[in-house]
């Protein structure tokens, strides 16, 4: 364990971590940035497509965001620590970060910008076809499905903008929503509707991903009559919504019934000196506009708070 004591530590450079580490090194800050992958971006970096992101109006490909965030951050002179954050401990005056397999950090402050998880339906077959079959992006595996048949799950932006994508590589494409209306954007909806490789299977529930050595059928249950029936699929991309990475801190802040973290306007925690910011916030809107947005704020605050 080293004995200097940061200034902050921002843990996770997705969005959010990104945008307070520009404003850290902006305001001269004694900091490090982790990230438990090997580069910076975090889901930014999955979708095949951002459309809603300011100042790119003909979209931008999420590896683009990654690799751009990337440059960004060695033009500044920021290294990204490969360190996967296993606790908090706090002490008189400062806070440990402990790190799985790597040193402890002693620090003034520390921004949790550590974003979400993809939630499993948990559902049998979906954890024994991983990667045979059962996917959680279509960005990493949609060219693996060239004319064959797939499903999606989920009525949120993401199921909708992954079903287009995947629509360029399957022969067709199963939609699968337990509600009748999705809860995407309009604009999604609307395309999703006018695309004739998609087809909807609304009010209706996954119940089995079924196959041999691979993904050959999923087993979905009517949620108005009950009734099960198999769609011959070879693949199955599941968007069913996100878990906040928050478990290693909620001993110590606060968090909602989702295990969201709570924070004030200024981004501050129930611990005094703990921030966060970005997707593992709890908040009206996950984008990455608004991660941004908090990263900025974090940092702001974090600055004022050491002044005293």
């Amino acid at each position: 364990m080293s004995n200097k004591v940061l200034d902050c530590v921002i843990i996770g450079a997705g969005p959010a971590g990104v945008s307070a580490s520009v404003y850290a090194k902006r305001y001269n800050l004694d900091f490090v940035l982790l990230e438990k992958n090997l580069l910076p971006g975090g889901k930014a970096s999955i979708p095949h497509m951002v459309e809603n992101y300011i100042g790119f109006p003909d979209g931008i490909q999420g590896y683009e965001i990654s690799d751009r965030f990337d440059k960004h951050l060695k033009n500044l002179g920021v290294t990204v620590k490969n360190y996967d954050c296993e606790e908090i401990i706090k002490n008189d005056n400062y806070f440990e970060v402990v790190c799985r397999s790597q040193e402890s950090l002693l620090t003034k402050t520390i921004i949790v910008a550590t974003g979400t998880k993809d939630k499993e339906l948990g559902i049998p077959g979906e954890v024994k076809f991983k990667g045979r079959g059962v996917s959680y992006c279509a960005t990493c595996d949609a060219p693996f499905y060239k004319g064959k048949s797939v499903a999606v799950i989920g009525g949120g932006d993401t199921a909708l903008s992954e079903s287009i994508y995947l629509s360029e590589f399957a022969s067709e494409v199963f939609l699968i929503h337990r509600r009748e209306n999705f809860r995407g954007a309009e604009l999604l909806q609307e395309r999703v509707k006018n695309n004739n490789k998609i087809k909807l299977i609304l009010n209706s529930i996954p119940v089995e991903i079924e196959g041999n050595e691979f993904v050959n059928g999923l087993k979905i249950k009517n949620a108005i009559s009950n009734d099960i029936s198999l769609l011959s699929v070879q693949g199955v991309f599941i968007f069913a919504g996100s878990i906040p990475n928050s478990n290693f801190i909620q001993k110590i802040v606060n968090l909602d019934s989702n295990g969201y973290i709570i924070t004030d306007e200024f981004m501050e925690t129930s611990e005094k000196g703990i921030f966060a910011a970005g997707d593992v916030r709890a908040k009206l809107l996950r984008q990455i506009v608004t991660a941004i947005s908090d990263g900025a704020i974090a940092v702001y605050s974090i600055r004022n708070y050491l002044r005293g």
